[in-house]
């Protein structure tokens, strides 16, 4: 399951070890920010991919063979 606006720490897949947070954009429909880091500040080796909707996001999370561990 993909939550949104929820850190997580990816525990599998590519990047395993970093953490994750995808920020929903305010488009119609929305698309969505993906940001990674090595804190769960996400301010150490930050990075972000934007993906135009969740079907992409969906897609990927499959790519990168995420299995993510959501914290809250």
């Amino acid at each position: 399951m993909i939550k949104v606006e929820t850190l997580g720490r990816i525990a599998s897949g590519d990047e395993q070890g970093r953490f994750v947070f995808i920020q929903e954009l305010p488009d119609d429909p929305p698309s969505y920010l993906v940001l990674t880091a090595e804190d769960a500040d996400l301010k150490v080796a930050g990075g972000d991919e934007w993906v135009e909707d969740f079907a992409s996001l969906e897609a990927f999370f499959e790519e990168g063979r995420w299995v993510v561990e959501w914290l809250s």
